[in-house]
């Protein structure tokens, strides 16, 4: 299994013949009208580039739903599908998405592909975004956990119920609009224990911001089993 962070929380995993998107946004659709949540640097493959066979997206928010990107990611020369939970299926069919290509997944439901499984968990987003999820993917012998925007809660190992030793967990860091900020994320990875952590959604947007240096820092104080590791913008690994 090889994962890409192309940016944002945007991820690629490869397995097999699978390429699977998580939350990619590849445009620059949620700049507004006085500049602010503009880029702050272009992304590392156009929309265009990639062949997908599953795009996830864990809510609906521009940044992770790429309204900018959509119909370029889901277009007539592929098979591109799109999994996601009821009210980011909504903005879908708002889009014209064609709606056999839409799987509505919603917190606690799981589904198996071939290749792959899916289940979705909770993710606590705020009022904003009500039935935001979290994923665990599992493919070829390794578990991916992408714990989507989310608070960091005493309580979560009870939200997301018993699951499979982690591989990889990607956790925001942001520390802004309800997610963890390096600190919390590290409590994330002393809670779940996976083998390796690697922080996402920072440095996005001016507004996003997030600190990698104390991630790194929180992690080796307060979970040092977890390899803690920040990629560069379309850097890959193997898992």
């Amino acid at each position: 299994m090889r994962l890409r962070w192309l940016g944002g929380a945007g991820f690629t995993v490869k397995t097999g013949d699978l390429t699977i998107g998580i939350d990619l946004y590849l445009s620059n659709a949620c700049m507004r009208e006085d500049g602010s949540f503009k880029r702050l640097v272009p992304p590392p493959v156009t929309p265009e580039s990639l062949t997908l066979d599953y795009l996830i997206a864990s809510h609906e928010h521009g940044d992770h739903f790429d309204i900018g990107s959509m119909h370029s990611f889901i277009r007539g020369d592929n098979v591109t599908r799109l999994i996601c939970s009821s009210n980011t299926a909504i903005e879908a069919r708002r889009l014209n998405v064609d709606t056999a290509r839409i799987i509505e997944l919603n917190r606690g439901g799981a589904l198996d592909f071939d290749g792959f499984s899916l289940r979705a968990v909770m993710a606590d987003h705020g009022e904003d975004s009500p039935d935001a999820i979290g994923f665990f993917i599992n493919a070829n012998g390794n578990t991916i956990y992408f714990t989507g925007d989310t608070c960091f809660r005493t309580d979560f190992m009870e939200c997301i119920g018993p699951h499979e030793p982690i591989d990889a967990l990607l956790v925001p860091i942001n520390g802004r609009f309800g997610n963890p900020d390096g600190r919390d994320a590290a409590y994330f990875a002393q809670m779940l224990k996976p083998k390796v952590t690697i922080p996402c959604h920072f440095w996005l947007f001016a507004e996003h911001g997030g600190d990698p240096g104390q991630f790194l820092e929180c992690c080796a104080a307060i979970a040092p089993d977890t390899k803690a590791m920040v990629l560069s913008i379309g850097e890959e690994i193997e898992l």
